[in-house]
This record gives structure tokens, sequence and C-alpha cells, in this order.
């Protein structure tokens, strides 16, 4: 063993606290955010699964040359209310309408967003002989009983006879009355029974769950119809728990338009919640920086004309590039 001079283990030693304290105190350039992917389909359904990107949220491009990325291939084949969603080993999920008065759903998984597996239907709503539909589905992975929560709107007549007859719409003086519904899965394979998941009051569909900083969030659209008290607008409860205990007394979250199928995610310092304008075939979107004030941001967003309501999560950068690619 040998001793260094004096000099130069000062030197050494003066060398590596400046290193450790410029390695703790001034990190390297900040990681670039994920992208964001919006998922959504047009019209009838017929055309399947159409995908957009988005590095701000705000600013909206086709991938794929604007083509659909999924052909429907089951049910009525059509790909209606698709959403798209990631569970935490990577895999992506994707759920849709079947059809308009079906009571399945249709299923389908990728690891990359180009290779699909075969597509095959869920069935729902299977104790209720009479039920109009099973419409915008989406699949929640519940970290807390690690199992995925598949969950839907459904009319089934007469069983919420205090919101029934809002209006007339279909042969047989039936009418469209939804409330949301549920189904869990270890597996995405053996499902247990059919559930009420949300029922405010009043007729409710398009749910669509979020979460931030351990807040559970629960948009849907108010669906009421009744005279002198029409809604058609985005609406937001809370729990602290995915699976229930939502305040039955919601928050507005549109205001002054007609909209459906909201989507939410955070995007920098506000939380964004999506929604379709269906009267005017436009998108919206509104923002909040403490969940209690809302303000409309739509005229600063630019989305390819013909998107209609879907779903919006952040992918990786490299996956990005590589549908880019396409």
């Amino acid at each position: 063993m040998f001793n260094l001079p004096v000099s130069l283990a000062r030197l050494l030693m003066v060398s590596l606290f400046a290193a450790l304290f410029f390695s703790f105190h001034f990190p390297g350039k900040k990681k670039k955010p994920d992208p964001f992917l919006y998922a959504f389909s047009r019209g009838d359904g017929a055309g399947g699964l159409y995908l957009l990107w988005s590095d701000d949220g705000k600013k909206w491009q086709p991938l794929k040359g604007g083509r659909p990325v999924v052909k429907p291939g089951v049910g009525d084949y059509v790909m209606i209310q698709p959403h798209l969603s990631q569970s935490p080993d990577g895999i992506f999920h994707l759920v849709w309408a079947s059809g308009k008065n079906r009571k399945d759903i249709g299923y389908a998984r990728s690891a990359n967003l180009e290779e699909w597996s075969a597509q095959r239907l869920i069935r729902v709503m299977e104790k209720d002989t009479l039920v109009l539909n099973a419409s915008s589905p989406e699949l929640w992975y519940d970290a807390d009983l690690q199992k995925f929560m598949l969950h839907w709107s459904s009319t089934v007549p007469g069983k919420f006879k205090e919101t029934d007859k809002q209006y007339d719409s279909l042969p047989g003086g039936l009418s469209y009355n939804h409330r949301l519904y549920r189904k869990y899965s270890a597996d995405l394979k053996d499902w247990g029974p059919t559930e009420l998941f949300f029922d405010p009051g009043f007729s409710v569909r398009d749910g669509s769950l979020a979460t931030d900083s351990g807040r559970i969030m629960l948009f849907f659209k108010d669906n009421t119809q009744k005279e002198k008290n029409i809604q058609n607008n985005i609406k937001m409860t809370t729990s602290s728990m995915a699976g229930g205990g939502f305040n039955l007394k919601p928050s507005l979250i549109s205001r002054g338009t007609w909209a459906e199928g909201p989507a939410a995610i955070r995007i920098d310092s506000h939380f964004v919640a999506y929604f379709y304008k269906y009267r005017t075939r436009k998108m919206g979107a509104f923002a909040t920086r403490n969940f209690s004030k809302w303000f409309d941001f739509s005229d600063s967003l630019s989305f390819p004309k013909g998107t209609e309501a879907g779903s919006v999560l952040r992918i990786p950068e490299k996956l990005m590039a590589k549908l880019k690619e396409q």
C-alpha cells in the first residue's frame, strides 16, 4: 500500500465532492414525456379502429395514413365506441360494442398495436331477458383487486321505472334508459356475474374511469331527456376506489353543448376531459387545475375531420416511432 502526497489527495477529494454535488443537484435534461394516442371509430363503426397521435394533446394527427388499424370481425361486424387501454404488463386491450342492440362486447389484444389476437365476444347482461343494448364498454385494471373490470351501459326496460319514460324512441313504446353495469375477470376468460355498477337516479351512459394522484374519477354522460330538464352533458363523480362508492351528486364538466363519450387524462399541470360534440360533429375538451373549476379549451384543439368519441392514453416513444413509420 502506498501514500499519496497531501496536495494530490486533497485534489482528488475536491474532485470527488464536486462530481457528487453536480450529479445530485444538477441532473441531466428532463426526459421528454411519452406521446398521446387517441383511439376511435367513425359513424356506424363498420370501418373499424382508427388511431391518432399527439405530442401536446392539442394537435392530433392520423396514424397509418388515416386507415383503420383493426377491422371488426365478430358480432354485427361493426366496432362501435371502442376503448383502448394498457394493462400493467404492457398488453393493449381493445373492447367495443359489437352492434346497436346486442348483449355482447367485442374483445381483442395486442402487444404492439400492429399484430392483434383473434377477436371474440364477451357475453354480458346474461340474466336479463329483455336488454336493448350493451354500449360504450371500457376495460379497467383494478390494481387493488388484481382483476380486470369490464363496465358498460345497458337499458333493461322496466328496471328503473322512475326514469323509464323520458322519451320513447323505439317500437313498442320502449325507450333507452341506461345505467352502468360491470363484471370482473382475473384472466379475461372466466367472468363473474353481471352487477349494477353506477345508478345516480337518472339515465347515464358512456362511463369512463380515470385516476390522478390517488383520486378515482368516473366521467359519464347524463342522458336525462325529461322535458324542461334535458341534460346531454358530461359529468364527473369521485371515489377512493374504482369498484364503487362514487358520490351520487356529480359535478358538471361540459356546459352549453350536447356532448358524449368522455375520455380524460393529465397533460402537464392540467387534467383534461375530451368529449364529442355529436350535434356539430366536432371534438371538445374541458380542463382543470384543481377539479373544482373547469374551463373550455375546445378552440385550441386540432383533430382530423371525422374524429369521434374515443379513448386516450400515453404510449412509449419507441412504440409510437414504429407506428409512425407505417
